[in-house]
Parts: C-alpha cells; sequence; structure tokens
C-alpha cells in the first residue's frame, strides 16, 4: 500500500526507508498568479499534489493602537503601509502598475530606529494573551484540516529573534545596541522571542509535524556577523525557545532552522541546541555534496534546488538532474525534504516548475503502480 505523503514524510525524517521524497513548492504571488491559471487553483496541494505545506498564526487588528503607539515616536502609520500587528513591523507595498511582476516585492521601514529609552520600547502595544487565543482559536482544525488530506505541516515561525528586531530598530542600530551592551538591543531581542514562543506554543498544540524557526544571517560567502557575535546574541535565545518547544509539544515536533546564505560555521551550534532540519541547503552558497556528508548523520537538508541558478536559468533537463541528483543524495542516507532554496520568482520559466514536480513525484506514481 502507497503510504500518504504525510507518512512518507515521516519516514524521511526518522530515516527510515520511503518511497520519494517530500516536496515543498514556496511560490511568490506572481507565480501563484500563473499557477491559479494554468492548474485552477492557488493551492499547490490541489495543483501539484505536493507534501508539505507551511501554515501559521496571524495577529490581525489593534491597527489603531500601534498608529497611536507610532504616532508617540513621531512615526505616521500612514494608509499604504502594512502592519505586522505581531511584531509592530512596517511594509510598504509599491505600485504595481510600476514595477510589473516584481509587486511582491515591499519597501521596509523602521520605526524604532531613534528610539533612545526603554520605556517607549514597553509602553508598544505588544500582543496580549486574549490576542493570541483569538487569533489561534481555529489554528487547530486547520492543521487537522491538511492531516486529513495526507498532508504534512510545517509551522511558520522565522524571524524569531534577529530579524524581526532589526525588521524594526534597523540593522546598523540594532548591531551597534548589541556591541555597546545598551538595553535596547537586548530587550528588543528578548521581545521578539517571547513572541516566537508563544507562536510556537500555538504549532505545538495544534500538533504541527515541524516548526520552522530562522533568521537570515548569511551571506552567499559566510557569516554576515562574527561567529561568536552570533554565539553571544543569539544561539542562547534560540537554544531557550528551541527549549520551549521540547516542553510544550505533545508529540515529537522536528525542528527546522531557516537562514539563506553560507552559514556553515555554525551549523554544529545549531546542532547542539536542538535543530534537526537545515532549511536550506543552497548549492550556490554551500556545496551539496561536502555538506550533506558532513553533517547527514545528525541532520535533515531542504532545499537543494537553487533559486538563483537551476530555477530562473536552467533548462527542464537540468531541473531534472538535480532532482535526480538528490535522489541519489538520499539513496546514500541522506534525510531530504526536496524544494526551491526560497520562493520561486517571476523569472522561473513554468516548464522548469512542470520539470521540477513531475521528476519529484515519478518515484511517486512508480511506487503506486507497485
Amino acid at each position: 500500500m502507497t503510504p500518504t505523503p504525510l507518512d512518507n514524510f515521516h519516514r524521511m525524517m526518522r530515516g527510515d526507508d520511503c518511497d520519494w521524497l517530500p516536496l515543498n513548492l514556496p511560490m511568490t504571488p506572481p507565480v501563484l498568479d500563473r499557477m491559479q491559471q494554468r492548474r485552477g487553483s492557488r493551492d499547490a496541494v490541489e495543483a501539484f499534489d505536493i507534501d508539505l505545506v507551511y501554515a501559521g498564526v496571524g495577529i490581525g487588528g489593534r491597527r489603531d493602537e500601534w498608529a497611536a503607539a507610532y504616532a508617540e515616536l513621531g512615526v505616521e502609520l500612514t494608509d499604504d503601509l502594512l502592519l505586522d500587528a505581531k511584531t509592530g513591523s512596517l511594509h510598504r507595498k509599491p505600485d504595481a502598475a510600476s514595477v510589473g511582476e516584481a509587486y511582491h516585492f515591499m519597501e521596509m521601514l523602521h520605526p524604532l530606529e531613534h528610539v533612545t529609552e526603554l520605556k517607549q520600547l514597553e509602553s508598544l502595544p505588544w500582543p496580549r494573551e486574549r490576542d493570541w487565543r483569538e487569533a489561534s482559536k481555529d489554528y487547530p482544525a486547520q492543521v487537522e484540516a491538511l492531516h486529513a488530506r495526507g498532508r504534512a505541516v510545517c509551522g511558520a515561525n522565522a524571524c524569531t529573534c534577529f530579524e524581526a528586531a532589526w525588521y524594526l530598530r534597523g540593522m546598523d542600530q540594532l548591531l551597534f545596541d548589541l556591541h555597546e551592551g545598551a538595553d535596547l538591543g537586548g530587550w528588543l531581542l528578548d521581545k521578539i522571542c517571547h513572541i516566537s514562543r508563544r507562536q510556537a506554543l500555538a504549532n505545538c498544540e495544534a500538533g504541527v509535524d515541524m516548526i520552522q524557526f530562522g533568521d537570515d544571517v548569511g551571506m552567499q560567502t559566510g557569516m554576515m556577523m562574527h561567529p561568536d557575535f552570533w554565539r553571544q546574541h543569539f544561539k542562547p535565545r534560540l537554544a531557550a525557545t528551541i527549549a520551549f518547544v521540547r516542553e510544550h509539544e505533545r508529540r515529537h515536533t522536528y525542528i527546522a532552522y531557516h537562514s539563506d546564505g553560507n552559514i556553515t560555521d555554525i551549523v554544529d551550534d545549531l546542532i547542539e541546541i536542538g535543530v534537526e532540519v537545515l532549511n536550506p541547503l543552497q548549492p550556490e552558497c554551500m556545496p551539496v555534496r561536502e555538506t550533506i556528508e558532513r553533517f547527514k548523520d545528525r541532520l535533515a537538508f531542504w532545499g537543494l534546488i537553487g533559486t538563483q541558478t537551476t530555477m530562473p536559468f536552467g533548462t527542464p533537463d537540468e531541473v531534472r538532474a538535480v532532482v535526480k541528483e538528490a535522489y541519489d543524495l538520499a539513496a546514500q542516507g541522506a534525510r531530504i525534504v526536496l524544494a526551491p532554496t526560497h520562493v520561486l520568482e517571476p523569472d522561473v520559466p513554468w516548464e522548469n516548475i512542470e520539470a521540477l514536480v513531475q521528476a519529484a513525484q515519478q518515484p511517486r506514481m512508480q511506487a503506486a503502480r507497485g
């Protein structure tokens, strides 16, 4: 009997025999538009029968409270700004007519850049427990429905500490705070981690299969900060957040960590504090075979399909060749979730998307035929 994608995913994560590599397919809105036109759905499970999907909890409302708080800081919350009520981050969507298919890119504002006193941070309308209860009340049913469709669910929990903090404070100012030992930087990191843990609790209570934490701390060639700086300020906070999951999970929940770029210098640290899946293994930055050989006994890998190279600029045959290499690595003992290493951008030819899905799912079809 052919397993469901959910069963197959757990077999892969345990290192048991499985029939195919689980597939995740993140897409930008313009690619979702194209999928709607060609496949009749914006749901990748319906359109492409993918194995692993993201889910998450978002806090809505409270715009007036954030607007009033930001006005006290001299920041105007205009109608064209998108507010994340969990953290207070602000983005401005561009005019679609002027940017074409790049309309998903947004300008980022740093509303806390000029804050000078801790009480200014403390007075902001951070989420309350009743906000979390309201936001997550239907979340277990959403996850249950995805499980009923035979899908594995990854709870979105990225921007766990560093990213959400610098979105608010500005990267230069946040790093300066931390370097100089200013209370503002540490307090803001702790607040963001508290929010991440509350979001993780909602994921634990809903019974997701995996939680993805993460912050982009890598560049193409290496870390964007010295590894010792990361170990001082971010590793202990991430470790405490992972430990929180272990205290509250209802069954084993796999922990993935996301960072773009080359973060080889801290992979051992991530494993030490409980990370089980590296997202993504980005071939343009980290050598795939070398990295897998080094860490495969302690880590699973998500990605392998380059979104800077193969997907936009390769041919369908080249896409299929990369998928075959991933299957070869899995046959040698690697645990892999197959996926583009980031969201598919509008410049990716549709034929390459079709080639990726077909090549990934061919073993599944063979298993179904016996």
